[in-house]
């Protein structure tokens, strides 16, 4: 649809024929208040706050389900469209409690903001607040709360949970004044709600609220900035609110946001509070404080005169400038390069042949979805949203339940037809499975035309583009081999226990980690540097969205990827072919939880409390 002439409170516009009309108004900067209306769900026109005046007709319409014609000439400032807002926003108030000095939505509240602009100043309904409150519905949850009175029934929550999200956690309860959202299933904590926080979110007042969040601090105390979670491979631009919060707080992240894409989940919205917790800040070399210059130095010397014999060990969560610099530096020294990726990853890609990434857009609006290994849900929860269609799965799940897939066979997918993706989630598969499927798949998808979806860790796309594959080495058969391991972060520890790195570490004669905490492998390191997390990494990354940025914003940034600048800068130009090593090994990942992903989320306290409370209910069950 193209664009048409509009008047607007006799101002001729140009409008979007193709959006709705109060989307339009919106954009073109008009004040129009709204409830229930956002660009991502499905329109339903419940709270009729967005009337305006139709001049042709002479009638009130509502601009969220009324799509711009014409020649059309509509008015926000008509006395019938104010005197209708006054009074539906009093009709709103009617049973909303005045606790906005404790509601942690103060600040940032829709209603609150539409009451001074478009309410009014005096009761124009003559029923209190105290007549009329609703009962208090407990959702039997320790991360989300619900205020009953508070709710101005737009149905947004429960829109996004069932249209977004797919999980159908809530409903609504009763019909008018005593509509309330209700739990399908309680305790909340332990349903189908994936605590991805949207209801929160998208909630435009303080009806649903986050508890860790709770009284801690106030929306105008804090500061924020955009950039890309970095904690799967999904590429979901956030929102990271930090600063200081009341007498009881410091300088830290309270919380973490979706934009209006509304792509997060509970990695991101509840495990904010990794960035918290135990943060290496300065590094360490010999158990004593040293600069950058002094651990720049010392790092380079060792990979000019020892090369060689030093394992530089990726982690899938750093940058696409981390990778090409680490390549560059393996390059110029001999050094080796490796990465938990060889455990499962490199098996199937070396059976299967090149891949090319597939993006998000590009997979909307297939015929079907074929689901291979571990749930989506747990691993890319925010692919799980675009899954919208028919979904087969091999195997057995748990959590893709929610996409209602039909079990099948290996045997089966020759019989599918038409515009197919093949979702293959190589998390915890052993490499001789992982070599089936690979050569399964390249004839499979040749034949058929199928699309192909892999999945991994964090940006493990930007590792695949940037890191020769036949240049990776098991990661074992490496640190046994060396005498100086240079580890980033602790994928390793997701494959490996500790137990069994004992001995190889010990041997070691030179064992340096980069890290964002101080706890964990970093304890046992020589010399350990700070590693940057989601915020605090200026970057690029290769994710199911495209190549996206990340943006650093946070205060108490280390910037690792300047000292690995400085570390290229000190090593002369010179091509040393990395030696390369592999060995027979059958380490692969244990489930994936979506509580319980990674070393990174696995810091969370929030999703730690929450990964426990869900394994103690099925081990409850399978106890029965």
């Amino acid at each position: 649809m193209g664009k048409v002439r509009i008047l607007v409170d006799g101002i001729e516009r140009e409008a979007d024929a193709g959006k709705p009309l109060l989307q339009n108004l919106l954009e073109l900067g008009v004040q129009v208040p709204y409830f229930c209306y956002h660009p991502r769900l499905r329109i339903i026109g419940a709270c009729r706050m967005c009337i305006v005046f139709n001049e042709k007709t002479g009638k009130l319409i509502t601009s969220c389900n009324t799509y711009p014609e014409e020649g059309m000439s509509i008015s926000t400032k008509h006395p019938l469209v104010v005197e209708n807002q006054k009074y539906l926003l009093q009709a709103f108030m009617t049973r909303h409690p005045l606790d906005c000095p404790i509601c942690d939505k103060a600040g940032e509240c829709d209603l609150q903001n539409y009451g001074a602009l478009f309410g009014p100043q005096r009761q124009i309904v003559p029923v209190s607040a105290l007549e009329k409150s609703r009962h208090q519905l407990d959702w039997e949850s320790d991360f989300l709360e619900y205020y009953s009175n508070r709710c101005v029934v737009c149905y947004r929550c429960t829109r996004v949970c069932d249209e977004v999200v797919g999980a159908r956690a809530l409903y609504v309860e009763e019909r008018g004044f005593q509509a309330n959202i209700a739990p399908t299933v309680r305790p909340m904590d332990t349903s189908t709600c994936e605590m991805c926080g949207l209801c929160v979110h998208v909630c435009p007042v303080g009806a649903i609220i986050s508890k860790p969040f709770k009284h801690w601090t106030r929306s105008w105390l804090l500061k924020r900035g955009k950039t890309l979670c970095n904690l799967c491979p999904v590429g979901c631009e956030v929102q990271i609110e930090y600063g200081v919060g009341d007498w009881r707080s410091k300088e830290k992240v309270y919380r973490t946001k979706p934009t209006e894409d509304l792509n997060i989940c509970a990695k991101a919205f509840f495990g904010y509070d990794h960035l918290n917790h135990q943060r290496l800040r300065r590094p360490y070399m010999f158990g004593r404080e040293e600069t950058r210059g002094n651990i720049a130095n010392y790092l380079s010397t060792l990979l000019r005169n020892r090369g060689g014999e030093t394992v530089l060990l990726l982690s899938s969560y750093m940058s696409d400038e981390d990778y090409q610099l680490l390549t560059e530096l393996a390059s110029r020294t001999g050094a080796m390069l490796s990465s938990p990726l060889s455990f499962d990853l490199l098996p199937f890609l070396r059976a299967y042949g090149e891949y090319k990434p597939v993006s998000l857009r590009e997979i909307q609006g297939a015929d079907f979805y074929v689901l291979i290994g571990q749930d989506v849900t747990s691993t890319a929860p925010v692919l799980s949203y675009y899954l919208k269609g028919k979904v087969y799965r091999v195997g057995q799940g748990q959590r893709d339940a929610k996409l209602s897939p039909i079990t099948v066979s290996r045997e089966d997918l020759e019989s599918l037809e038409g515009r197919g993706v093949v979702v293959l989630n190589a998390l915890g598969m052993q490499a001789q499975e992982a070599e089936s499927w690979g050569r399964y798949l390249r004839e499979l998808c040749q034949r058929k035309g199928f699309r192909l979806v892999l999945l991994h860790e964090g940006n493990f796309l930007g590792l695949l583009k940037h890191v020769p594959l036949e240049w990776l080495s098991d990661p074992l058969q490496a640190i046994d081999r060396a005498k100086n391991l240079i580890l980033f972060g602790e994928d390793l520890l997701d494959y490996v226990g500790m137990e069994l790195l004992e001995k190889s570490l010990e041997r070691l004669e030179h064992f340096v980690v980069f890290s964002p905490f101080e706890d964990g492998l970093s304890q046992r390191a020589q010399i350990r540097v700070p590693m940057d997390l989601m915020g605090e990494i200026e970057g690029t990354y290769t994710t199911l969205m495209g190549e996206s940025r990340a943006y650093r914003f946070l205060p108490k940034a280390f910037n690792h990827t300047d000292l690995l600048r400085s570390l290229l800068e000190s090593v002369p130009d010179g091509q040393k072919k990395p030696a390369v090593v592999r060995g027979e090994h059958g380490h692969a990942r244990g489930l994936v939880h979506l509580y319980r992903s990674n070393w990174i989320t696995g810091r969370s306290e929030n999703l730690r409390r929450l990964y426990e409370k869900n394994v103690a209910l099925q081990e409850a069950v399978s106890l029965r």
